[in-house]
């Protein structure tokens, strides 16, 4: 392999970069538009101090799990500044199931769709529907300028969202980001910040449900668990939402093995969970590991759980776990919000903007993959696969981030 970073695509300097530069062009002439009314009556930016009490305020994020789970901390912020209010958010059946449960959120608005690709029939439905709840503010928590646009189409008069390159033109309150990378949840923080809210100590949340935590609790004596001993999680799959199919964030099946057994030959035991499409990798990663240790002599715990937990259940099985190993995925970001130790291994995608979001999370990504910061997603992995990817992740890279750790083990 080179030790030179491979060069940027050719092609995407004259059609897509002139594409951009065109839409961010039409979309700064729009906020100019869209401002002139606040401008002429000399309207100061709305605040959330200034909405009447029990107000009606919407999220907006409807895709995908890993995202939904990091806009939780914006949620809590809001909530915890004005507990009077009442909130609904709107989400896609895909990820509904992350804020089901939620004691801060009164009710879950469906988009209609699985994943954010909203038809514009189905976009203009929704924003009558809307316009008919007569809420008074909404957060857009996503960089869409469709999506911007749907609480001015609803006619909510407080439309707080991230402005990335002028694409949140219909906002009146517009959370400037200013090119430099952050970690997700602070992007959707800015959001609360820039409705005048300053979070204190925020964090990721998911509430495990009673039922829930039974069925995992039944689920996992079937399978052979004893949760009076401790065990670990494992996910090696994921990488796919309705949206986008990106393989090229999984690690090697053959690296989660050695990572297994090391665990398993420790006196630990071990959980490989997964969707059912993610059966292949676990039975592969569940018969390497087998073979690593079948002349070790000793007893050993590794369970093949994928597909047998729904995601509320999968959330229950992280939040017992002493750690959680996985890819950059939507569990990975649930087990964090869980309150697990998590280590993350990242490819195709930033740690500093996707990384764990809490102190006992630990990213480990590719040494050669700074350079690649702030490319758009498909040029990004493109790149990263080309310079070694995620496959030049070894495990003792990640071993070393478990045995850290580990030291605060009781």
């Amino acid at each position: 392999m080179s030790s030179q970073p491979a060069t940027r695509p050719l092609s995407r300097k004259r059609r897509e970069i002139w594409r951009e530069q065109a839409i961010t062009l039409a979309c700064r002439g729009l906020a100019w538009v869209f401002d002139l009314p606040r401008r002429f009556l000399r309207k100061p930016v709305p605040a959330l101090k200034d909405l009447p009490p029990g107000s009606r305020v919407l999220f907006v994020k409807p895709c995908c799990l890993g995202d939904v789970v990091l806009t939780t901390a914006t949620v809590a912020a809001i909530a915890e500044n004005r507990p009077d209010l009442r909130l609904d958010y709107l989400v896609s059946a895909w990820s509904r199931p992350v804020v089901e449960g939620n004691p801060h959120l009164e009710r879950l608005v469906p988009t209609g769709v699985d994943g954010s690709q909203i038809g514009w029939r189905a976009f203009l439905n929704l924003a009558w529907k809307l316009r008919r709840e007569h809420y008074r503010a909404a957060l857009v928590l996503d960089r869409s300028p469709r999506l911007n646009m749907l609480p001015w189409l609803a006619g909510i008069p407080v439309r707080a969202g991230i402005d990335n390159l002028w694409r949140g033109f219909a906002l009146n309150v517009r959370a400037t980001q200013d090119g430099k990378l952050k970690h997700e949840a602070e992007v959707y923080l800015d959001v609360a910040r820039a409705l005048g809210v300053r979070p204190e100590n925020p964090h990721l949340e998911y509430f495990v449900s009673e039922e829930a935590a039974a069925n995992f609790r039944q689920k996992a004596g079937q399978m052979g668990l004893d949760l009076e001993r401790p065990y670990v999680v494992i996910h090696p799959g994921g990488g796919q939402n309705p949206d986008t199919q990106v393989p090229s964030k999984r690690w090697l099946p053959e690296n989660f093995a050695i990572i297994a057994s090391r665990l398993a030959g420790e006196g630990l035991q071990v959980v490989l969970i997964g969707a059912e499409s993610d059966s292949s990798i676990v039975t592969e990663v569940m018969a390497g590991a087998k073979k690593l240790l079948e002349n070790s002599g000793q007893e050993y715990v590794i369970l093949d759980a994928s597909g047998q937990f729904n995601l509320a259940e999968s959330g229950a099985a992280m939040k017992s776990a002493k750690i959680f190993v996985g890819n950059d995925t939507g569990f990975m970001h649930l087990a964090v919000a869980t309150g697990t130790a998590v280590v993350a291994v990242f490819g195709p995608s930033s740690p500093v903007a996707y990384g764990p979001f809490t102190e006992k999370g630990r990213a480990v990504a590719p040494v050669n993959g700074a350079h690649l910061a702030g490319l758009p997603l498909k040029e990004y992995q493109a790149l990263s696969i080309a310079e070694g990817g995620i496959a030049s992740v070894t495990v003792e890279m990640v071993w070393e981030k478990i045995e850290d750790l580990r030291k605060g083990w009781t």
